[in-house]
């Protein structure tokens, strides 16, 4: 309790101080004006955005710019007497971008006269220094079968998706799960699964466990823009060696907005219905009490108050359906809702007041609840047997942001982050698997646990026992960030921030616990030797038991200069980020058992910090062709799990000594226009990675073996992307990627040491493909659209207007995996199974009638319902198939029998098959 006042009281007063700053949200507009008759530029003309109140008056040269500009599609005027004014509609920012728009003024004698131009979208963008994709909300809401935010994903180069998740195989038929069910590990340019920064409007919000991984699942409703940021990113990003990605979330405007959508895939017959069920909405405008109530009670001061509120479900029995008995849940407190194997709930809420045209205070609250069922093929006779899971998340930061003068700004952040899981079988505690007996034969009480899982007909799945592995966990992240940042001249733009965290962790993993006894729980029960007590809750019950209560901190900061000319862009920053690793690995109990059970010494270091130089420069050749380059040093502490897994167990051991995890990339881009709506972008990059997390073993003079996690992994990727873009025109727009890539490596997960002395496979000794290695990847993204009150003409007949059919084609080599063979030795993943591809589309009809807005989407996944492999599971590695009837049990001369093969064919073998998704849009 003491800890958790320190927190709140420290979040208080850290607000109350800086309320009498935030890292890439925001953009630049910058650009001229001029006198279209003479060419000569002007000065003293304002530019600005009427909606924004954002704007500047151009110098003696013309110039001007606007900073401070949160991403979206703006119109921009520009105005000076003597002159009609011209209004660019259009204009679209991007974070982190510069915009530039060039004004030619035309005298007038008319006072108020206007003229009204296009900004065209630019295809090259000039001070790029590295790969990032931006993907605006109008384009997120094209993206086929997209709800959620990460969805984006999909449509990014060298990005590889994998959720499942490492299940070890710890000998005698028993399993360790290491990870969240839920965890999806996102490969960027071959980097590994968790060395992602994940951003909410500038704030980070990693796993506070399991490190990079998201942890907020946001309705793409919420989102304004999401960027992907895959080559070398600048020095306020940190904590991250593969990528970023910052999705920024909207903002209630001076209009009142309201929208609602539903989705289900049970209204079209079909073969392989989920019972899929979505619904989405969002009410956005001025905040009703304080712009309407207020206002007239004379408190105008408060008028200037904006509200977004928004909310989403998906529910689903998924593409595997355990056939699980669901519960029954009250739908706020009024109706009976059937839960189904997947449960997700999303909720938000911000709210934005501004103070002054200079100050505005953002308060954001963001919650999901999500609660699911696996799916398990052997275990499909006893579906109720099988645990379930649930998460609650929540998100809460306040911002007040505050503009100096024009050329100047500064940006405060608190946020917290709580993360809840839980896993068991329907709630069951690992003591409730387990009762007195009387025993006749030995006259005795005995203290007896679940069934085992067995196989009681022999026919390969399981007839009787109960799942009762134990998960619960409790994270608390606090975050202060402050950021400011200054246009100093026309070229150069400087920014400064810092960052401080504080974590409060609490891991509970037990398995089997229903099943095992630990030695102290045989001493407490069954009269065995006494045995030490291990930490943690229930500790008389697990057969593996992993537990830990750290309370780190961490922290950063970066200085970084944008120096911006006409030939030349570049891009310079340094970062230096620190750890303490804190107080509950320095106790005397812990030391002495790490170094009991390791049989090293625990050099622990209190304080850890490193520096990491970012370096990105573009070259624009002309206005059609620009040339870049990137290089950095990016760094990562390993994931909590790694530092802080307790000593007192058995089998694995954490280490909350390790070295960061090293990345160190480059790039060289080059960028040409082609024709007027066509452009090629070429790059290529090169990663070298280090002190990447292996469980190596290690032995003590006393006692037993254990697997202690070290700083000895390491890998390359190696890669060229070639894009094709064309800028939307004639009604359609589109973008084409191919992606060559090697991604090799040690060890293909921290766990993979230990699973090869499980199967007496050698170790390593050269680097070797890695798990996600893709080696060709192509992606297409087409979208043909009409925009509204336009209707051309096809072959003499007028075309319907307001609607877009998008179509999303990827194509990848497959997985790879390592062939059966009777040698002794064979390279790890040295065949690759079937190349997988697949089609997405959406399409989508909107009319409006009045002031009502109805829209209709069809979303169509694998519309040619390909079945694509997978190499996970019923896989047979030495055909390079999936298991079918008349396989051979090798390296056995004999065929399998008919149910060997039913067990075999796990129906996740492939990747999901063909679906259509029909849905309903209002909005007001």
């Amino acid at each position: 309790m003491k800890r958790h006042n320190i927190l709140l009281l420290y979040f208080l007063l850290m607000f109350a101080i800086i309320s009498q700053v935030h890292a890439g949200t925001t953009g630049k507009i910058a650009g001229i004006v001029i006198d279209k008759d003479t060419g000569e530029p002007l000065a003293g003309v304002n530019v600005f955005i009427p909606d924004r109140n954002l704007g500047a008056s151009t110098n003696i040269n013309g110039e001007y710019y606007i900073i401070q500009v949160p991403p979206g599609i703006y119109t921009l005027k520009a105005s000076i007497v003597g002159y009609a004014t011209e209004i660019k509609r259009n204009v679209e920012v991007r974070v982190d971008l510069t915009t530039k728009v060039v004004f030619r003024l035309s005298k007038t004698i008319l006072e108020g006269e206007e003229i009204v131009t296009i900004a065209e979208k630019p295809l090259i963008q000039r001070d790029l220094t590295s790969s990032k994709r931006s993907t605006s909300k109008e384009e997120i809401g094209n993206i086929p079968s997209a709800e959620n935010a990460m969805d984006v994903i999909s449509i990014i180069p060298g990005a590889v998706v994998s959720s499942v998740n490492p299940v070890l195989n710890v000998g005698g038929g028993h399993t360790l799960k290491a990870q969240d069910e839920n965890i999806k590990n996102i490969h960027i340019r071959g980097g590994g699964g968790g060395e992602v920064l994940f951003q909410v409007d500038g704030m980070p919000v990693n796993h506070p466990i399991f490190g990079g991984h998201n942890v907020l699942n946001i309705d793409i409703k919420s989102v304004e823009e999401i960027d992907v940021l895959t080559g070398g990113f600048s020095a306020e990003y940190g904590e991250a060696q593969s990528g970023v990605i910052n999705i920024i979330t909207r903002e209630g405007g001076e209009k009142y907005n309201t929208d609602f959508t539903f989705k289900q895939d049970m209204i079209i017959p079909q073969k392989n219905v989920e019972g899929y069920e979505y619904g989405s909405f969002y009410m956005e405008g001025p905040e009703f009490i304080t712009s309407k109530i207020l206002t007239k009670m004379g408190l105008k001061s408060f008028s200037k108050t904006y509200i977004f509120l928004s909310g989403s479900f998906k529910r689903t029995n998924t593409q595997f359906n355990n056939h699980r008995k669901r519960d029954t849940k009250k739908l706020i407190g009024l109706f009976d809702v059937k839960d189904k194997q997947y449960n997700e709930y999303t909720f938000n809420l911000k709210i934005s007041h501004r103070f002054s045209s200079s100050k505005r205070l953002i308060v954001n609250y963001q919650r999901n609840d999500t609660w699911w069922s696996n799916f398990d093929w052997g275990s499909k006779n006893i579906p109720d047997s099988i645990g379930d899971s649930k998460s609650i998340n929540n998100y809460l930061v306040m911002s007040f942001k505050h503009t100096v003068n024009p050329s100047t700004f500064y940006n405060f952040h608190i946020s917290y982050l709580q993360v809840k899981y839980h896993s068991s079988l329907r709630g069951k505690t690992p003591d409730k698997f387990w009762h007195w007996v009387y025993n006749k034969e030995t006259k005795r009480l005995e203290y007896v646990g679940a069934n085992f899982f067995a196989d009681v007909d022999h026919d390969g799945f399981t007839d009787i026992g109960l799942s009762n592995d134990y998960r619960n966990d409790l994270s608390k992240v606090l975050t202060t960030k402050f950021d400011i940042t200054s246009q100093i001249n026309n070229s150069n733009l400087f920014k400064t921030g810092f960052e401080y965290q504080y974590k409060d962790l609490l891991y509970t993993n037990i398995q089997q616990g229903g099943w095992y006894l630990t030695r102290y729980g045989e001493y407490v029960f069954k009269d065995e030797a006494e045995f030490p007590k291990p930490p943690g809750p229930y500790p008389e019950y697990g057969l593996f038991r992993w537990f830990f209560r750290a309370y780190p901190s961490q922290g950063s900061w970066y200085i970084q200069d944008k120096l911006e000319s006409s030939g030349l862009i570049i891009n310079a920053g340094l970062r230096y980020d620190w750890i303490v690793p804190g107080s509950s690995v320095e106790k005397k109990r812990y030391v002495e058992q790490w170094e009991k059970v390791t049989g090293l010494k625990l050099n622990l270091r209190r304080f850890k910090g490193y520096f990491s130089p970012r370096l990105g420069i573009s070259f624009p050749i002309s206005v059609r062709t620009v040339m870049y380059f990137s290089y950095g040093h990016f760094q990562q502490m390993p994931s909590s799990d790694n530092l802080y897994r307790d000593p007192f167990s058995n089998t694995f051991c954490g280490n909350p000594d390790l070295e960061p995890q090293k990345t160190v990339a480059y790039e060289f881009g080059f960028a040409h226009q082609i024709f007027q709506d066509l452009a090629i972008d070429v790059k290529g990059y090169s990663k070298d990675i280090s002190n990447t997390i292996v469980n190596g073993l290690v032995q003590p003079k006393k006692g037993r073996p254990i697997w202690l996690a070290q700083n000895m992994g390491y890998g390359r990727a190696r890669g060229i992307e070639i894009n094709l873009k064309k800028r939307y025109s004639n009604y359609s727009s589109g973008v084409l990627t191919y992606t060559l890539q090697w991604a090799n490596g040690y060890t293909s997960s921290p766990f993979e040491l230990y699973q090869r002395s499980q199967t007496n496979m050698p170790l390593p000794i050269r680097e070797q493909r890695l798990n996600w290695d893709k080696r060709h990847q192509i992606l297409l993204q087409y979208t043909l659209s009409v925009p509204k009150d336009k209707n051309p003409n096809l072959f003499d007949i007028k075309i319907p207007d307001d609607w877009s059919l998008t179509i999303n084609t990827t194509f990848s080599s497959g997985n790879p995996y390592t062939p059966g063979s009777t040698e002794y030795y064979v390279p790890p993943n040295s065949k690759t199974a079937p190349y997988i591809a697949n089609t997405d589309i959406r399409f989508k009809k909107n009319w409006n009638l009045g002031k009502l807005k109805i829209g209709f989407s069809l979303d169509v996944s694998n519309i040619f319902d390909r079945k694509n492999i997978t190499t996970s599971w019923g896989f047979n590695n030495w055909t390079g198939k999936p298991y079918t009837y008349g396989d051979l049990n090798n390296p056995y001369p004999y065929y399998y029998t008919w149910k060997q093969i039913v067990r075999l064919r796990d129906p996740r073998m492939f990747f999901a098959r063909r679906r259509f998704v029909l849905g309903l849009n209002v909005g007001f």
